[in-house]
């Protein structure tokens, strides 16, 4: 628990003093209000006949014999004397204490007809006295409004106890989960991107198991971009070995058969050119990816911007024996960069052409449809395996075929190239195989 628990611990103590502090004093100040507003002076039959015996003492003896005669009536009643006799400095005459607002309300009340149960006596001696009886549950309200002399050591042990054990337990609650969050987090660091944290974590429904859901699903996200940038480099290595080889192949041919010079250029020249093919799209790939392709964003008519890469793939595949159809639409307006969106919906079209047999046509369509603008390039192949669709537009990935009637050129790397793209503009992609036949590619943009 450590710190965590000591912060816990020390924070709700404190909350609890500060609160106790002031609902205890709202409550003193509260009954302290209310006694003053009380009836608190007596006024009875009883208490008119105990102050006039008094006060006629008073008067006619003085204060010795009156101290007598209570000294007397004490011994033989042991009990306190209910009246005050107050002085003009407001001592009472056996030295009991007199609430300061109680005195005022005597001394206003002094002068009322009305109040009989309080006399103003004067003795022989001169000394002037106030005799009046307070309320006889003055006494009890005052000592439940006093502030105990002495701490509650019980009830104070029992609450450090249970806040004690309360703080322990809401500290290993929450640290518990933590512990397991700093070891997966550890383990991560280290490479070991299989970690997963929700295995540990239990049934819990609060906060602490949605970041360790997070969690889990950055480390799976992780472990899907580091093994696909190894597929990748692999993928690349592979891809660059073979021309490489040929290369050098050719160079020792012209070595061993110089008669072959100009036979085996052309040769290099070839591989040259699919190198520098092959590097192109992997720049364009890894801008893509690092988001700093630099192109000026700029609205555009998309449906004139496919129009245009339909007749130029028309033209391409005539030769093929081959149609290209495009629905044409309305002009349609959208924010972006005319030459990424060019290049990712060209290279899903050359893709279909590649893809569908002879006599057979591509279907392109554009629609504006619910805020979204929808471009739909469909073959007339025999379409790809279901489990398959999810990786076409992983980076060097071709779906081979049996059932193909055509081999397919490139690097595996233009409908991946097409994807980001199609990202960078807040957009989707996606293939399906359509219910005729043939494989769909579906561009979605906001409108």
């Amino acid at each position: 628990m450590g710190r965590l628990f000591w912060k816990i611990f020390l924070g709700l103590w404190l909350t609890l003093l500060v609160i106790g502090t002031i609902v205890g004093g709202l409550v003193w100040q509260h009954n302290k209000e209310r006694i003053e507003q009380l009836e608190v002076i007596a006024d009875n039959p009883r208490a008119d006949f105990r102050v006039n015996a008094y006060a006629r003492i008073l008067r006619k003896q003085g204060r010795k014999a009156l101290q007598k005669v209570i000294d007397q009536r004490i011994s033989e009643h042991r009990r306190a004397l209910p009246i005050l006799i107050v002085n003009n400095e407001g001592v009472d005459l056996l030295g009991r204490p007199v609430p300061r607002f109680l005195l005022d309300k005597a001394r206003e009340a002094v002068n009322d007809p009305q109040q009989t149960a309080i006399q103003q006596v004067s003795t022989p001696e001169g000394e002037a006295f106030l005799l009046f009886v307070p309320h006889r549950n003055l006494r009890r309200l005052q000592r439940e409004n006093s502030f105990p002399k002495h701490l509650p050591l019980v009830p104070l042990i029992i609450v450090l106890l249970g806040s004690l054990f309360f703080s322990a337990s809401l500290a290993w609650y929450i640290t518990r989960p933590i512990r397991h969050l700093r070891k997966a987090t550890n383990q991560f660091a280290e490479g070991k991107f299989d970690t997963r944290v929700m295995n540990n974590i239990g049934n819990r429904k609060d906060e602490i198991a949605d970041l360790a859901r997070d969690f889990d699903h950055m480390a799976e996200q992780v472990q899907q971009l580091v093994a696909t940038q190894k597929r990748l480099l692999n993928d690349v290595s592979h891809e660059l070995r073979s021309p490489l080889a040929r290369l050098q192949v050719a160079i020792e041919m012209i070595r061993q058969q110089p008669e072959k010079t100009g036979e085996l250029i052309q040769r290099i020249e070839k591989e040259n050119q699919r190198l520098d093919e092959l590097v192109g799209e992997l720049l364009t790939l890894s801008r893509l990816e690092a988001d700093v392709y630099n192109n000026e964003n700029d609205y555009f008519d998309i449906n004139g911007l496919v129009t245009s890469i339909c007749d130029d793939a028309s033209f391409e595949a005539k030769n093929q024996n081959k149609q290209v159809v495009f629905n044409n639409a309305n002009e349609i307006l959208i924010n972006g960069s005319i030459e990424l969106l060019r290049r990712a919906i060209e290279n899903v079209i050359r893709n279909a052409i590649y893809f569908t047999p002879e006599q057979t046509q591509v279907t392109i369509t554009l629609k504006n449809e619910d805020g979204h603008i929808i471009i739909t390039v469909c073959d007339s192949g025999n379409g790809v395996n279901e489990e398959k669709l999810s990786d076409l537009f992983q980076p060097f990935v071709r779906i081979i075929d049996s059932n193909q009637n055509i081999k397919i050129p490139g690097y595996g790397l233009g409908l991946a190239i097409a994807r980001r793209a199609i990202e960078i503009h807040k957009g989707s992609i996606k293939a399906y195989n359509h219910q005729n036949g043939g494989l769909c590619i579906e561009m979605r943009f906001a409108d």
